[in-house]
């Protein structure tokens, strides 16, 4: 019975921060990391851009 107790016991915590948190990765974190995903494809894009403006 007590294993059964202590499993229930255990808190969640995100995988990135480590602050509590119900899902896998808190709401803060996730929003941070699709931030970077977004201007890391803005940087690609422009990088492979080869006309430099108007003609």
């Amino acid at each position: 019975m007590e294993e059964k107790e202590k499993k229930e016991e255990k808190k969640h915590v995100c995988s990135i921060c480590g602050k509590p948190s119900e899902l896998t990765i808190c709401h803060a974190c996730e929003d941070k990391i699709r931030g970077e995903a977004v201007e890391k494809k803005h940087e690609i894009d422009k990088a492979g851009r080869t006309d430099s403006g108007r003609r």
